[in-house]
């Protein structure tokens, strides 16, 4: 929007509108209707920290992702933002149930661990433990009532020996992620696992409406040229601890080391450049055999959800990194932009023989095929 189509669409808002304090700052979105981000970058002009905070917070779609936007512009003037508070009863009442959940940044494969609790202030935490896959269905599920240490220790055994902490996604999101992807396991005709049934007041009520992705509301997002330069160094965003992890599956390991074998001739010492030079070519064509448009899909789809871990940590410079090589995993083709050229998908490949070599002592155990002589006595 220009500032021209800005200040056109401010004008038609209600003074009070424009001055709203945190408390009725959802009820003015509300009346602005299809203005709704027009009021909240009204807000960021005028220096309303309190109204963008809370629109930031609660509000939902365009009017949320602006909001998130305009509070790095109000930071970046020196405006503090107001922290929201939470009045707890002194009175003999009961304290209502606080909901929240988390999300643990998936596996290679795409599975992820989310996590929803309900607790008041004076009670244990009731949690569950949902491990899925978004297109296979349920893994698993854990239900409990959990002190906070309990729960601490819970996240930790979920997440061993990661260097990276769970983060915070909003309850609507997670409980619409869960359903759908309980809706892809039946549609496999195979049993839930056990634990859906106590768990019924943490998964309910799902959103009617479809949720974006919590990332998708931060607004980091990138042109195809910065894509592009951002993307140059993506070979390194396996040295993060989201992504350590991260290996190609072992049929595609073995088929990668048969076809360098069938490269080489038995009874005879290769030569340390050509192996070198076939070992390159064989991981070039290894990451664009294993990678296909399926893949790559699932992939990026994976990386969004570790980039929300990314940003928790590393913050916005590196997250962006995350950002152009899932951009340009997306992009790539078979015949433009193949899927070697992207160093991350590259580096699949190339940290699993270093893993391979440091087993076995820096040595690299090659299938050979039989020798002739071999062949011709059986």
């Amino acid at each position: 929007m220009t500032d021209k189509q800005t200040s056109k669409s401010s004008a038609t808002l209600a003074a009070a509108d424009l001055s709203a304090s945190a408390e009725n700052a959802l009820a003015a979105l509300g009346r602005a209707g299809e203005n709704a981000v027009a009021l909240v970058e009204a807000w960021v002009k005028a220096g309303n920290a309190a109204a963008v905070n809370e629109a930031s917070e609660r509000a939902n779609g365009p009017a949320r992702k602006a909001a998130r936007r305009g509070l790095n512009v109000l930071k970046a003037r020196g405006i503090a933002i107001p922290t929201t508070n939470h009045v707890t009863s002194v009175t003999g009442e009961k304290s209502p149930e606080i909901a929240e959940a988390l999300m643990l940044a998936p596996d290679s494969g795409g599975s992820v661990c989310l996590v929803i609790t309900s607790r008041s202030p004076t009670s244990r935490t009731h949690s569950v433990f949902v491990y899925l896959h978004d297109d296979f269905g349920i893994h698993r599920v854990n239900v409990g009532d959990l002190s906070q240490s309990q729960l601490k220790d819970a996240l930790a055994r979920a997440l061993p020996g990661a260097d990276y902490r769970p983060v915070k996604v909003p309850v609507g999101w997670a409980r619409a992620r869960i359903a759908a992807a309980r809706q892809k396991h039946a549609a496999r005709g195979v049993p839930e696992p056990l634990g859906f049934a106590t768990a019924q007041s943490l998964l309910e009520p799902v959103p009617s409406e479809a949720e974006e992705h919590p990332f998708d509301a931060e607004g980091l997002e990138l042109g195809d040229e910065d894509a592009q330069d951002l993307a140059k160094n993506s070979h390194a965003l396996h040295f993060l601890p989201e992504f350590r992890g991260w290996f190609p599956p072992k049929e595609a390991i073995d088929e990668m080391l048969g076809k360098l074998g069938e490269r080489m001739t038995p009874g005879s010492e290769p030569d340390p450049e050509q192996l070198k030079k076939n070992l390159e070519e064989e991981v070039t064509s290894a990451t664009d055999r294993f990678f296909t448009p399926e893949r790559r899909e699932g992939l990026a789809r994976a990386m969004k959800d570790s980039a929300l871990s990314v940003l928790a940590r590393e913050g916005e410079v590196r997250t962006l990194e995350v950002v152009a090589t899932m951009k340009n995993i997306r992009d790539a083709g078979l015949i433009t932009n193949p899927p070697h050229e992207v160093g991350f998908l590259r580096g699949f490949f190339d940290k699993a023989i270093s893993a391979l070599a440091f087993q076995d002592g820096g040595r690299i155990r090659i299938p050979l095929p039989r020798a002739p002589e071999a062949n011709a006595g059986a």
